[in-house]
This record gives C-alpha cells, sequence and structure tokens, in this order.
C-alpha cells in the first residue's frame, strides 16, 4: 500500500486523486494525461466531429450507418416531393390542379373573346357583393348586444352605403363593367409607379445598382404611360391578362394529368 499522498490513503482505486481507475479512463488516455487534454472536462459520450473511420463499421445494429454523405440527397424545401407524398395527398393535388385550371382557362378565354360582358359579369357579382355584405352589416349593427351607440351608427351608415353602391352598381352593370376595367387599369398604373419610386430609393442596398435603378425607371414610365392613357392600356392589360390565365390553366391542366405519375412509375 502506498501512502505517497501524506494522508495514508491509496493511491488507486476510488482513492485516487481524480476520482477514478488508474488507467480506466472513459477515453482511453493513460494516467498522464487524464487530467488534461483536448477532451478533458467532456462527457464520456463524446464523439470528436473530425474523426475519421479507418476501418469498416459494424453495421449491425444501425440500419442507416451504412450511408454516408455521398448517399445524401438535396431537397428543395419549397417543393413537393411527390415520392414522399402518400396516395391520398396526391389525389388532393391533383384535383386543386384540375380547379385552378379550368377555372384560369374559362376566365382567360372570356376575357379574350368576351371582355366586355366578361368585365359586366364580374361588375354584377361585385355589386351583389355589396349589397349582401351591406344587409349583413345593417342587420348585425341592429340586433348586436353590448355595442356602443357610435359604433352602431357607424355600422349602420357603412351598410347603407355598401347596399345603395351595389344597387347603383346592379342597374348600371354594363356601365360598371367598363369603370371596373378602367379603375383597375389605374390602379396597376399607381402600383408601377410606387414600384418604381421604391426599385430606386432602395437601390444603394443592392449589389448592382444599375440594373435597380433602370427597373425602377421603366415601371415608372410604365405607370406614366398606363394613367395618360387608361382606354387603350386597359385593352392592352385585358389582352395580356387573358393570355397569361390561358397559359396558367393549360399548364395547371397538364400538371393534374401528370403530377405524382413519373415517381410512380420511375419505382416500378
Amino acid at each position: 500500500m502506498n501512502a505517497g499522498n501524506g494522508g495514508g490513503q491509496p493511491e488507486y482505486g476510488a482513492y485516487a486523486p481524480n476520482g477514478g481507475i488508474r488507467g480506466a479512463e472513459p477515453n482511453g488516455e493513460s494516467a498522464a494525461n487524464a487530467d488534461s487534454g483536448a477532451n478533458y472536462g467532456r462527457p464520456y459520450a463524446y464523439v470528436d466531429p473530425n474523426a475519421q473511420w479507418n476501418g469498416p463499421r459494424n453495421t449491425a445494429g444501425d440500419p442507416g450507418a451504412q450511408y454516408g454523405p455521398a448517399d445524401w440527397q438535396h431537397v428543395n424545401p419549397f417543393k413537393l416531393v411527390e415520392e414522399m407524398l402518400p396516395q391520398r395527398a396526391k389525389s388532393a393535388i391533383r384535383c386543386m390542379y384540375g380547379i385552378v385550371g379550368i377555372a384560369a382557362l374559362v376566365l382567360g378565354v372570356a376575357l379574350l373573346f368576351w371582355p366586355s360582358r366578361t368585365f359586366t359579369v364580374l361588375a354584377v357579382a361585385l355589386g351583389i357583393y355589396f349589397v349582401v355584405s351591406g344587409v349583413i352589416r345593417i342587420v348585425s349593427a341592429i340586433v348586436e348586444l353590448g355595442l356602443p351607440a357610435g359604433w352602431r351608427v357607424l355600422d349602420i351608415m357603412i351598410g347603407v352605403l355598401l347596399a345603395v353602391g351595389g344597387v347603383a352598381v346592379l342597374k348600371n352593370a354594363m356601365l360598371s363593367g367598363q369603370t371596373l376595367a378602367i379603375m383597375v387599369t389605374l390602379v396597376i398604373g399607381m402600383g408601377w409607379i410606387t414600384e418604381g419610386v421604391m426599385a430606386i430609393a432602395e437601390s444603394w442596398r443592392t449589389i448592382r445598382a444599375g440594373w435597380s435603378v433602370a427597373y425602377g425607371v421603366i415601371s415608372i414610365i410604365a405607370g406614366l404611360v398606363v394613367l395618360f392613357a387608361p382606354l387603350s392600356s386597359t385593352v392592352f392589360l385585358v389582352i395580356f391578362a387573358g393570355c397569361s390565365l390561358v397559359v396558367m390553366g393549360v399548364s395547371s391542366l397538364v400538371r393534374a394529368f401528370t403530377f405524382g405519375r413519373s415517381a410512380s412509375a420511375s419505382r416500378r
């Protein structure tokens, strides 16, 4: 028995200065390096992330251990992985593509061949919405309990204005459709001007400020053209919107028939 520590306690077993048996450190280090080194103070389960496997690994208890970084596949988080979706989800997505495609195709064809009637129908739908919304607001303002008098009067006034506006739109559906088209065109023109101003104002934040300034100038010019020539701009925008909706509808219908089928065929 060695009493070299001066207290009469042996320097092995549970009485060792490091609290453990000499030569039996978790990482297999010698006693001289037990209280120092790169792994000192780390838990026993510490694994060096830079360590390399120099020999074959035992993958009997780990089915995924046989795959390494070379076998990983890049997955885009903004793209649907068709192979990972159940059949029910694929069917729902196909149905959604089909509904969107049919609606876009019908609306696009209507804008291209019957633009005036299409905007008239949209104006009628908007007028019906105004009337229904106004009536609901008036009734809710009257029957709702605990509503302050000021808010009650305000809701009734807004409801009356909505209902009167809806009736006016329905009585002049043709004129309302043309007015609606011009109003949409003017809103688009003001939006382009605003976007151009914002692009120029924030161009100093971009790496290539010249492209941002050019985009802003073009956007402002296009917005001014729309504002000063609303009728011809409305015709152009209607044709452009109709063509875009037709292309969108056809692509959605094609996607409705092909979504998930290529993945199923590849597995076969």
